[in-house]
């Protein structure tokens, strides 16, 4: 119970971080997906807990948005979903399978935005989009994801080890 009281805080802040902090330290440039970042890499190490974490990241992104309600939900969760359907292929590296995830997560993302936006009647260039927003925030959480792997891995390890501790009792 106190693990997924500290995930649910953990992600708050994340979510707050990216959606209400980082706007105003790094203005219009590129912003990283840091609750995207964080669900993927969880859902590429622990499977399951990933997509209950991306729930609550999206949901929390999504009250804090000006756009449609359930857009950041629904793209962290479907992007989890294909990043989780593609790795039915065993890939012996684990950080190249949570970059693989977090590229897929991220590509989904945007893509399920983009189609909110569109169906929305909000006027943009897909082309300005994708150069200006999608690329840029790819290379990023790609880079943020080594740190967010090497934490979330030694955090599985201390979990593996209670839980090992738990059932031996």
């Amino acid at each position: 119970m106190r693990r997924h009281l500290i995930a649910g805080v953990a992600i708050t802040l994340l979510a707050i971080m990216e959606s209400a902090l980082l706007p105003l330290v790094l203005g219009a440039a590129v912003r990283p997906n840091l609750t995207l970042v964080a669900c993927a890499t969880w859902a590429a190490i622990r499977g399951n807990e990933g997509f209950v974490w991306a729930l609550g990241g999206g949901l929390l992104l999504d009250l804090q948005s000006g756009t449609p309600f359930a857009t950041h939900t629904v793209g962290l969760i479907a992007g989890n979903a294909l990043a989780a359907l593609l790795n039915r292929t065993p890939t012996p590296v684990l950080i190249l399978r949570t970059l693989n995830w977090v590229l897929v997560t991220t590509v989904i993302y945007y893509v399920t935005v983009l189609v909110v936006l569109v169906l929305a009647g909000r006027p943009f260039d897909i082309s300005i989009g994708f150069a200006d927003v999608v690329l840029p925030s790819l290379a990023v959480n790609l880079v943020l994801t080594l740190p967010a792997h090497a934490i979330l891995l030694r955090l599985q390890m201390r979990l593996r080890e209670q839980e090992g501790f738990l059932t031996q009792r």
